[in-house]
């Protein structure tokens, strides 16, 4: 009896402790911890070996009910599941499939209990519980599905709530006024609100030309300074962005984008900014700008996001305030146009969305029927995504074709098409229906439900993907008006369809932003071939790959190294000769099921590329039948590749540049010339080991002192004119400067100075300054100075010397004429009178004796006659005087001891008198000299006279000597040639000897004339 009565307490202690932990789940708030609770209570409380919480998915197929594994604990569960998460519903993951009749399941070793009325509220399954306590656990199960859903409602509007406050805000603040400024106004203070930054801007384009964008004045919140008159302008690169592209931009730090805009903002103290695109019906309007002020404040990808939706709605507000300013007989419609956009901004939905879109639609327009198309991924057909009004055989039947039709006409062309009476357009043009089957056969029977048809694009960011159709019992009729605003609500639907694909998407690429983040610090951090082949696990995980290879070629597609992810030990043999018009591609491109490896269903290959050589390759393939990678897939491998390309041409660059930094410094090191760069202010930032010869200085004793301490103050003035040029005037070329350095002993270098900029982008960073040492040069330029002057001394003294040459020799004429007249005129005629006289006495002498004496005196005295007579023509013959030279060389040649001829070519004529003399001079002297010296056995004299010129040749075939030793003779005492020389010079002619040991000698004289 005890025993039975401790067995009771035991059962009452145990469900105290039951209903304890049971009201415990109200206090708790989170959706994964209400699971786990409800997992420990049911396995104490029903001693089971393990226990699982599935919460309802979407149904996958028709009488089913997907679930998903929010807690477990222990074993023995019916159906293996992978343990998950609970955001990760949306990619599919731990989702089981349990159809409706087999629940509920009650028995004592395995048991699925609904949390509530139906399988659809959740499940909560038990394996080996005790049976006589399930009962009580399932009882009590519907409070565990209400705490769970509360909970879970909790999460998803947490969730939801911030961007939803955003956009409700936006919504209130610009849906309460059409003022233009005071919307530009209030988006820039949510903005930054919001955000949670400090500081924001609109401004809005006053000219948009090819390339730039300049905004005219600024609307700003939490700047200091006023910037109300103030514009920006939108440089090439940002404009390709913000305005062609209509894609925002996220700046970690202004101060590493150079770029017009960021110059312009960076002086006003920003760190991280937002640049989102304001735009509206396909035309650029503006930009939101967002900053921080923070340093090391980082914006996130979803903070980008939201600035982008901020800047979208703020755009359709601005476009309507252009609207409202413009047309104000519009305003009541535009005020619905308004209303609708709140409508459309306080879900993410896409469903929610479109049915909005429908219902406005026929609201706003009266509309009888309309239906959202949606572009297929061929490009050429359009189908119906949502429809209110249609029949569902109408709405599963109707297909338009890319530019047939009005949705159509409307889609291909990104503009209204109307159809006033499609009936009335039936009878008389039916061929226009020829591809519209299931539409024709309506009208043929008479069944077609409508008579006007309006067709609008839908367009984002520039790119249609879809149309709206309106539909109308009546024949429609619109104005301009109409159409007009029929495409301002056709672009707020496009605008908010789009946020919300995006919003569907988010999820998905969460995931492989992860994998891409993790795969770009893998490479970023080693960029080498290891590390990238090592990344094929994070490629497969990316794309949902069940095996992946990364391997680079050695040459012509010969493997070289590959790594690979899920192949096992089975070899990897793929035939990449066949690969090589898939990898000219360069991108992701699928490959026939032949190309890939043994089990493949599906494959793709990208290639990789270094420096725009093809280095390597990515393959990825599925074993699982009927799965193909899609376009997307494709991008996303594509993007990857081209990432490991890019990493692998900066290693290899990286490497190259630095080699070659290490051969300039090398070569830096070794010249002889000094090497100093310098910053924008001239402080030396590096100098090469020449300084310590150049200027006495090592390098270190320069570092961080200005280059101008080093030069002498005299050349001041042209170093500033040389530094001007280099660093503010850069494109008028290199700058010289020639002058003198202070060396470290105190004495002076002479350096020539090549100043160039140094540059990185646009910007002047510095100057660069090669100097050559001219010292040397320098000391050698002042002694040729001096030795200049010294010979100009010396040629001035022989000047002189030659003019006192020519008058000495002038007068030493003059006087030989003067003693050759005297000879011939007086002793000469003395002696002759003389003569007749002692002829005279010797016919009176009787005496024999006397008379031979007579005749011996007679005789001696005609010999000197003969002698004085020779003596005066020797010192002047008269007849180079009377006759002229010819006459006088021919007697020159009959008076010669070796036998000389004369030989005379060209027309004769007189030549001056003083060319005539040192002619007959200078051949007089060769003969003599031949007579002396030469050893000839003939001579003779050429005579050759020119238009302008007289040449005189004298040679012979004597022993002949060498003529580069007339110094040498000069120097023995043998003057002859020197004279001759300096004698032909002084009378301005000039003189050639042709000599060469035993082949004679030719002496050769000009003379201009």
């Amino acid at each position: 009896m005890s025993d039975v009565s401790e067995q009771w307490r035991e059962v009452a202690a145990g469900t105290d402790a039951f209903w304890q932990a049971w009201h415990e789940l109200a206090d708790l708030r989170e959706p994964r911890e209400i699971a786990r609770r409800l997992v420990q209570i049911s396995l104490s409380h029903c001693r089971a070996h393990g226990a699982r919480v599935l919460l309802p998915l979407e149904g996958r197929v028709q009488g089913s009910v997907a679930f998903q594994v929010l807690a477990a604990e222990g074993h023995g569960f019916c159906i293996p599941a992978p343990s998950g998460l609970l955001d990760d519903l949306e990619e599919g993951c731990n989702v089981l499939e349990v159809h409706a009749t087999r629940l509920p399941r009650l028995d004592g070793a395995f048991a699925i209990l609904p949390l509530g009325s139906s399988p659809a509220t959740g499940l909560l399954e038990v394996v080996g519980a005790d049976s006589d306590r399930l009962e009580e656990l399932g009882r009590m199960l519907p409070t565990a599905a209400l705490a769970l859903s509360v909970a879970g409602l909790r999460a998803a509007s947490n969730r939801r709530e911030r961007e939803v406050q955003v956009l409700a805000d936006l919504a209130r603040r610009l849906g309460s006024t059409l003022d233009l400024g005071e919307v530009l106004t209030s988006t820039a203070e949510i903005a930054a609100r919001r955000l949670g930054l400090e500081r924001a801007f609109v401004g809005l384009y006053d000219e948009i030309g090819e390339t730039t964008a300049t905004t005219g004045n600024i609307f700003a919140y939490g700047f200091k300074d006023d910037m109300q008159d103030q514009t920006v302008r939108i440089g090439p690169e940002s404009f390709k962005h913000l305005v062609l592209r209509g894609q925002p931009l996220l700046i970690d730090d202004t101060r590493g984008y150079d770029s017009p805009l960021a110059t312009r903002l960076r002086p006003n103290g920003m760190g991280s900014c937002i640049i989102a695109p304001l735009a509206a019906r396909g035309r650029p309007l503006g930009v939101l700008y967002i900053d921080t002020t923070e340093p090391g404040r980082l914006i996130s990808e979803a903070d980008l996001w939201l600035a982008l939706s901020l800047a979208e709605q703020a755009s359709l507000a601005i476009d309507n305030a252009r609207l409202y300013a413009e047309e104000s007989r519009k305003r009541l419609a535009s005020e619905a146009l308004r209303e609708v956009a709140q409508t459309l901004s306080g879900t993410l939905h896409l469903g929610e969305i479109l049915e909005s879109i429908l219902d406005a639609a026929r609201r706003l327009f009266n509309a009888t029927a309309c239906a959202v198309f949606q572009l297929a991924e061929d490009g050429e057909t359009l189908r119906i995504r949502s429809a209110l009004g249609l029949e569902t055989e109408y709405i599963l039947q109707v297909r338009a074709r890319l530019g047939q039709g009005v949705v159509g006409q409307a889609v291909a062309e990104n503009r209204p098409k109307m159809m006033r009476d499609i009936v009335e357009r039936w009878m008389q043009f039916p061929q226009e229906w020829r591809g519209q089957s299931y539409t024709r056969s309506l009208l043929e029977r008479g069944e077609y439900p409508f008579r006007g048809l309006l067709g609008l694009p839908l367009a984002s960011r520039g790119k249609v993907f879809g149309g709206l159709a309106l539909y109308f019992q009546a024949p429609a009729d619109f104005s301009d008006e109409d159409i007009y605003l029929l495409e301002v609500f056709a672009g707020q639907a496009a605008l908010a369809i789009e946020n919300a694909r995006l919003y569907e998407e988010e999820v998905r690429r969460e995931r492989e932003a992860v994998v891409l983040l993790n795969l770009a610090r893998q490479v970023g951090s080693e960029p080498s071939r290891r590390v990238v082949g090592g990344a094929a696990e994070e490629i497969a995980s990316a794309v949902g790959a069940d095996r992946c290879c990364v391997g680079f070629f050695q040459s012509d597609l010969q493997l070289g190294e590959l790594y690979a992810f899920g192949v096992g030990e089975m070899p990897v043999r793929l035939p990449l000769q066949h690969y090589a018009r898939f990898l000219e591609a360069r991108s992701a491109v699928t490959l026939p099921e032949g190309l890939c490896l043994e089990g493949a269903c599906c494959g793709m290959v990208a290639p990789l590329f270094a420096q725009e050589r093809l280095i390597g390759f990515i393959y990825a393939d599925r074993m699982g039948l009927g799965s193909v990678f899609s376009e997307h897939e494709l991008n996303l491998v594509t993007a990857i590749a081209e990432q490991m390309s890019l990493a692998l041409s900066n290693q290899r660059l990286f490497e190259a540049l630095r080699r070659q930094e290490a051969q300039y410094r090398l070569l830096a090191e070794a010249a002889q010339d000094l090497i100093v760069t310098t910053d924008v202010r001239g402080e030396i930032n590096y100098v090469n080991p020449a300084s310590a010869r150049v200027l006495g200085y090592a390098p270190e004793e320069l570092i961080g002192r200005n280059f101008r301490d080093f030069l002498s103050s005299s050349g001041i003035e042209q170093i500033r004119e040389a530094w001007r040029m280099c660093v503010l005037e850069p494109n008028q070329g290199r700058a010289l400067y020639q002058g003198a350095a202070l060396r470290k002993d105190g004495g002076l270098a002479y350096l020539e100075l090549n100043l160039n900029a140094l540059t990185r982008g646009d910007r002047i960073i510095g100057a660069l300054a090669v100097a050559r040492d001219l010292t040397e040069q320098h000391g050698l330029v002042e002694e040729i100075a001096q030795r200049g002057r010294a010979l100009e001394v010396s040629e001035e003294r022989r000047l002189e010397l030659r003019t006192y040459l020519s008058l000495f020799t002038q007068a030493q004429e003059e006087e030989r004429k003067r003693i050759a007249r005297e000879l011939h005129d007086d002793t000469a005629q003395v002696l002759v009178a003389i003569t007749r006289r002692l002829d005279r006495l010797s016919c009176e002498l009787e005496d024999p004796r006397l008379k031979q004496r007579a005749e011996d005196i007679r005789e001696d005295l005609g010999a000197a006659i003969e002698s004085v007579r020779r003596f005066s023509r020797n010192l002047r013959p008269s007849v180079l005087d009377d006759l002229g030279l010819l006459p006088a060389l021919e007697w020159l040649a009959s008076k010669a001891l070796t036998p000389t001829r004369l030989e005379v070519s060209g027309a004769e004529r007189r030549l001056s008198g003083d060319i005539e003399l040192t002619l007959f001079r200078v051949v007089q002297e060769a003969l003599t000299n031949i007579d002396k010296h030469a050893q000839a056995n003939v001579a003779a004299i050429r005579v050759r006279f020119l238009e302008d010129e007289v040449q005189v040749h004298v040679s012979d075939d004597g022993i002949g000597f060498v003529p580069e030793n007339l110094t040498a003779l000069a120097s023995r005492g043998h003057l002859g040639l020197l004279g001759l020389r300096e004698r032909v010079e002084l009378a301005g002619g000039s003189l050639e000897v042709d000599s060469e040991p035993g082949r004679g000698t030719e002496m050769r004289f000009a003379f201009r004339c």
